[in-house]
């Protein structure tokens, strides 16, 4: 292993080109860390440093001066695009300076003047923006539907360019001068090939951060070498997973993943990267390929679950109230029988179906009794037990049913609904919308846009003639937060007509209703007065209605 300080210029030079080799992550710094370096290097400029450290580089010699890069990719990366701009940023001024910074990034054959490949060779999920837009500004490789990784690489890009735009002309060709002589990089390298996956490991070690799915990723790459395994099929596979789920939410997808695979109730879960290096030993047998099509699979279910992408109507209505709330422990069991219909096939997509409708009643059910985070996940774990025990559907629903209590349901219908707590607000916005939803055919999907309010009919104060008229003081106080006294209205609570007479308010209401249309609203304006009887009334079909659709 060799390791010293190099230059910029002896680092981005035409005699080295670098690879960003499969098992890495994505490029992924934000626009904070590339504004960030620009302007570090900056301020060191104007200060007159001699000397700026940017960090380090740990790479592999490939031979022919080709290096494989295993840690550093986001500074190098950066870097280039840095260099880029200022290439373009400087051409009018002084071409011969424009063309050599842009020979350290991608080399032009001074003849046919024909580009070769870049200096940095990036991740092939990118090649073709970086190569092509970023590095030779040709505008039909810019993607009209970026992915989360080149939206960095084009943010990054235009951020850079802004910050070069204002700094004039003759100071940017002192700062690339600066960049290439008095910038440094610790660079290090070994000649040993194999020791590139030790070497990621040991980073996670140092304290940087890598995630569980850099982790995995790099032992899968390992596993495919080791057993002779197609490292590009693996490869393909990760790429898929990191376009279905996102870079960002990949351990997200790996948490929730383990916790399907969950055959005990116990809420202990042994996750993280070593739980998969056990699957991997355990359950794949060190079958890398294997792993990764478990594992593309499930990020499909994953992401059918949280983009609701099913043909079935009613399908689509549970999901959808299970999707408003504020937590997501309802996904690992759906998610789990979803993949046991991949994995297994002795479950089918109609199977499916009668599970979540009972499964969504009863989970429902929990959370209009106001039960706990642990007493509801109970009914989350009976469910994962059967389903990865390949308990038989019957017997799936016996699992879940234990957990039913349609008599529990009624009185929490009854009880107070509403409380300016963030969990229960949602939970209220679930419900009401889920009341609106059935309202309409089930060959319908209803959609809303915007901001969602709810609303207290009969009002929180009572401030005029009309409600103190036909409330008493008791009956306020009892019905104010039921269920039949709540409604739904698009955008921000209404101040105009908080406090004002049904008239009023049905008027905002209808004005409100043109923007997102709620049918239980819609039915408020047909009705002539807002009295106790009404909202009674009001109170009982809905209490009902919810009864047929979450009782047992």
């Amino acid at each position: 292993m060799e390791a010293k300080e190099c230059k910029v210029r002896d680092i981005l030079t035409e005699n080295k080109k670098y690879v960003i080799p499969r098992y890495q992550r994505p490029y992924s710094w934000g626009n904070d860390n590339a504004e960030q370096l620009i302007d570090d290097i900056y301020q060191s400029f104007k200060s007159n440093e001699k000397e700026y450290f940017i960090g380090s580089m740990i790479c592999i010699n490939k031979g022919d001066n080709s290096f494989e890069v295993v840690d550093g990719q986001q500074r190098l990366t950066t870097l280039s695009l840095i260099v880029s701009q200022l290439s373009k940023a400087v051409k009018d001024k002084n071409p011969r300076l424009s063309e050599d910074l842009q020979m350290r990034v991608l080399p032009v054959d001074v003849y046919s003047n024909k580009t070769h490949e870049p200096r940095l060779k990036v991740r092939a999920k990118e090649s073709a923006l970086y190569e092509h837009f970023i590095l030779q500004g040709k505008d039909q490789y810019r993607p009209d539907q970026p992915t989360d990784t080149e939206s960095l690489f084009l943010e990054n890009f235009v951020i850079i360019g802004k910050y070069l735009d204002n700094i004039t002309k003759d100071e940017l060709a002192n700062i690339a001068k600066y960049i290439l002589e008095n910038v440094f990089i610790v660079f290090v390298q070994t000649d040993d090939i194999p020791s590139s996956f030790r070497l990621f490991n040991v980073l996670n070690n140092r304290g940087l951060p890598l995630s569980n799915g850099d982790l995995l990723k790099n032992r899968l790459f390992e596993a495919a070498r080791e057993n002779n395994n197609d490292a590009e099929q693996v490869d393909s596979s990760w790429a898929m997973i990191e376009d279905l789920v996102g870079v960002g939410d990949l351990d997200k997808f790996l948490t929730v993943h383990k916790l399907s695979e969950k055959k005990d109730r116990d809420r202990v879960l042994q996750k993280g990267f070593d739980s998969y290096v056990n699957s991997l030993e355990k359950d794949f047998d060190s079958n890398a390929v294997q792993m990764s099509n478990m594992l593309l699979n499930s990020a499909k279910n994953y992401t059918k679950l949280l983009e609701i992408d099913f043909q079935d109507q009613i399908t689509h209505r549970q999901i959808t109230s299970l999707s408003l709330l504020s937590n997501e422990e309802w996904i690992p069991p759906l998610l789990a029988f979803l993949n046991r219909i991949s994995k297994t096939g002795n479950l089918t997509n109609k199977h499916f179906e009668e599970f979540l409708t009972c499964f969504e009643k009863v989970y429902m059910q929990g959370w209009l009794k106001k039960q706990v985070k642990s007493q509801r996940e109970m009914v989350c774990y009976s469910a994962l037990v059967a389903i990865n025990t390949n308990l038989p559907l019957h017997k799936i629903i016996e699992h879940i049913t234990a957990h039913a209590d349609s008599a529990g349901l009624a009185s929490a219908l009854d009880a107070n609904m509403y409380e300016p707590r963030p969990s229960q607000i949602k939970l209220v916005k679930a419900i009401l919308l889920r009341l609106d939803l059935e309202k309409q055919d089930t060959s319908v999907i209803k959609t809303y846009t915007g901001r969602i309010t709810i609303e207290h009919i009969l009002p929180q104060k009572i401030s005029c003639p009309y409600w103190r008229n036909r409330f008493k003081t008791e009956d306020h106080m009892r019905w104010l937060h039921k269920l039949g006294n709540l409604t739904l209205i698009s955008g921000h609570k209404n101040s105009e007509a908080q406090n004002s007479d049904f008239d009023k308010k049905k008027s905002v209401y209808e004005k409100l209703n043109e923007r997102s249309s709620f049918d239980i609203t819609r039915d408020l304006c047909q009705i002539e007065e807002w009295n106790i009887d009404q909202l009674t009334m009001r109170h009982e079909r809905m209490k009902q209605e919810l009864m047929r659709i979450w009782s047992l």
